[in-house]
């Protein structure tokens, strides 16, 4: 039995296999056009699932990367500010050192006192610095509010919070923007971070103390040493009592000699003068501008006389043990900071070998094969001329023809 195909049929089908063949040389143009094999899901659906996750990954993974550049020009920024106030209080340091000599005059006192408040402005300057998007580094939560201000008379004022914004610069790992200006700057301990050692106001003898250290265990209390010499041919005797009135320890007072008692240990040097005293209580927090201020009215106000030259000596010897401990505490400050800087550093290591894996899988999964592509594009364009050069001689075929 013979199958009769009618001559529209045959028209048809042939129109029908030229447009399959436009259609296929179309997505092959679209393909080469856009390098990509996958133009449509329906091309691939698993490909295009798999291209969809890879893109998704590989624009968190960027967007760690720019977190992750936000908080190194912090961190950058940061240690540069914390570098400039160690070299500050380095300067600072040597000009009280320089000035704590009894063959400076009330002039040579006066003029350290001028640069030691040069400095503190200066340094007031550091802890208020901005960002690169103008934010104060030191303000906490609080970037759009200078962090420190100066009432002018030794009263400074945090505004800032103890907070730290963090930023997430990979999968589970976050990095702190900077540290709080309260941390730095405020969180200080007075005297030597245990006790701190105070002459009192009234001393008339010549009597210095040194900042103390500890020998054991501190007991925590406020002290008060006094010393005593009923008349000029007695010895002079030294007692320490507690906040109670109980008599601690006592004795005959002996230059530079330890006085100890309940984990503290001091000297005095000097001649202490009948009744005079210094109080001993555990430490507090004092700010960094508080140490440079008091000391900076120390050589201002300085008598030149005995008790005067004595005064400052003491106000000195408590004034360098604070600037070493506020030394210390930005010394810390930037031991973070570098540390933080050694966690970007290789997070952004980690997050661009991990967009350079991903990109090569997503570059195989839907990138185009050129040289294959180009050869199909070649041989669908064969066919297709092919079929059209076919259909011109079907065409005009017809019975009638013949008649």
């Amino acid at each position: 039995m013979s199958l009769r195909i009618s001559t529209g049929q045959l028209q048809q089908r042939a129109v029908d296999k030229m447009l399959q063949l436009q259609t296929q040389l179309s997505h092959t143009q679209q393909q080469v056009a856009t390098g990509k094999q996958v133009l449509t899901p329906a091309d691939n659906p698993s490909a295009a699932a798999r291209a969809l996750g890879l893109d998704r990954e590989i624009a968190v993974t960027e967007q760690y990367q720019t977190n992750a550049a936000l908080a190194n020009d912090r961190q950058v920024r940061e240690e540069d500010v914390l570098a400039s106030v160690t070299d500050l209080l380095q300067r600072v340091s040597e000009l009280v050192v320089q000035g704590n000599n009894d063959s400076n005059n009330a002039g040579d006192r006066r003029a350290i006192a001028t640069e030691l408040r040069e400095r503190l402005d200066e340094l007031l300057g550091l802890a208020n610095t901005r960002d690169a998007n103008g934010e104060y580094l030191f303000s906490g939560f609080q970037g759009n509010t200078q962090p420190f201000t100066h009432d002018g008379n030794g009263t400074f004022t945090y505004n800032g919070d103890q907070g730290q914004r963090f930023l997430n610069i990979g999968p589970g790992v976050q990095v702190a923007m900077t540290d709080s200006g309260d941390d730095v700057f405020q969180r200080i301990r007075g005297g030597n971070g245990v006790f701190t050692v105070v002459p009192d106001s009234a001393n008339a003898g010549t009597g210095v103390i040194t900042p103390g250290t500890v020998a054991g265990s501190f007991i925590p209390d406020t002290y008060t040493l006094s010393f005593a010499q009923v008349t000029a041919s007695d010895p002079v005797t030294y007692q320490v009592r507690d906040s109670t009135d109980k008599v601690v320890t006592e004795g005959t007072y002996v230059s530079e000699a330890d006085i100890g008692f309940n984990g503290a240990q001091v000297s005095v040097s000097g001649s202490p003068a009948d009744g005079d005293t210094f109080e001993i209580r555990p430490s507090g927090h004092q700010d960094l501008f508080t140490t440079v201020c008091n000391l900076a009215d120390a050589f201002a106000q300085a008598a030149d006389d005995p008790t005067g030259r004595a005064d400052l000596h003491n106000s000195v010897n408590r004034g360098l043990v604070e600037l070493q401990g506020a030394l210390e505490n930005v010394v810390q400050a930037r031991t973070r900071v570098g540390s933080r800087l050694n966690t970007i550093d290789s997070q952004k290591d980690g997050n661009d070998a991990y967009l350079l894996s991903s990109r090569t899988t997503l570059s195989s999964v839907q990138d185009l094969d050129y040289a294959e592509a180009v050869s199909r594009l070649q041989l669908q364009l064969t066919g297709l001329q092919a079929a059209q050069q076919a259909y011109l001689k079907i065409q005009g075929l017809s019975l009638f023809n013949y008649f």
